[in-house]
């Protein structure tokens, strides 16, 4: 789509032939995958329609819009945030610079998640801290249709498309979006009374940031990447947090990175409300221990 391009009439495939070429000089993953969901924005079309549609010929309009979002794209501004949204277990879900780009790993904490809560979650309450775009408590709250739930962020701007998502779904009316740091966020009530606590935390070690992907460095908020120099800070800091905010026996669900699952079994070890013994670990597709889950004692020093 250089030099003179804007004169000449691209039909839809000729447009992704050269992106896709153009992406791929750029290092874009995904290249081809990449030019049809921009071009499918561009021109308001579901990506399979593009397939009915190659020798089609956008409009003025949409080709300018898809050059821009090329553009945009080969200097690895992230997809995601061009659609203003991703896909997350099988749903589709807004995104924004204001929170992550939600990652295929989080859907097996999902996926531990909902074997631990009962099958319609009726009479259940549940928490997730830190929830940025919302992907675990709406989905949580789709799959559950009695359970409710509370959010918890830092980041007002995150909750604002946390909530935007739940309303989304139609689950808003049973999640709570509280502000602030982590379970201090949650109200008094809920403490101790708990029967899930689900987090998907920075955990990304400070020195490493710099050597992520630049979509990743230069776009993701950085506060809900940086686990501190060895990227357990935020873990190390909600952990005892969570013991107390479950009831007894619940569970705590909990992402962290890779290579860090025996260091976090240590901090677990160190809190007396939490089950050591109880721990169970879910692996990625790259064999990385990526979810831990670990239950709350049923009895402690005469708490619940």
């Amino acid at each position: 789509m250089g030099g003179n391009s804007a004169d000449r009439g691209w039909t839809m495939l000729e447009l992704l032939d050269w992106t896709t070429a153009h992406f791929q000089r750029a290092g874009i993953e995904s290249p081809r995958l990449n030019a049809e969901l921009l071009l499918g924005k561009a021109a308001g079309l579901e990506r399979v329609m593009l397939y009915a549609r190659f020798d089609c010929k956008p409009t003025p309009a949409q080709r300018e819009e898809f050059r821009e979002l090329v553009q945009r794209r080969a200097g690895r501004y992230p997809l995601q945030y061009l659609l203003g949204g991703w896909e997350f277990y099988g749903r589709w879900f807004e995104v924004s610079e204001a929170v992550l780009v939600p990652r295929q790993e989080t859907e097996l904490l999902v996926d531990k998640c909902l074997e631990k809560l009962p099958a319609d979650g009726s009479g259940v309450r549940a928490a997730d801290i830190g929830t940025g775009s919302g992907v675990i408590a709406v989905t949580l709250a789709c799959e559950r249709p009695g359970l409710k739930l509370m959010a918890t962020d830092a980041s007002a701007e995150a909750l604002q498309v946390a909530g935007r998502n739940a309303e989304m779904r139609g689950v808003k009316e049973r999640i709570a979006f509280h502000q602030g740091d982590l379970c201090d966020a949650l109200p008094p009530e809920a403490r101790g009374c708990l029967a899930l606590i689900a987090s998907n935390p920075p955990y990304v070690p400070s020195g490493q940031l710099e050597g992520l992907e630049p979509e990743v460095r230069d776009h993701e908020p950085r506060p809900a990447l940086d686990g501190g120099p060895d990227g357990l800070g935020v873990i190390r800091r909600l952990m005892p947090e969570a013991a107390e905010a479950l009831g007894a026996g619940g569970w705590l669900v909990l992402e962290s990175g890779e290579g860090q699952a025996e260091a976090v079994r240590r901090l677990i070890e160190g809190i007396g409300l939490l089950e050591d013994e109880s721990i169970q670990t879910v692996r990625d597709a790259g064999g990385c221990e990526r979810v831990l889950a670990v239950r709350r004692r049923a009895n402690h020093g005469g708490q619940q």
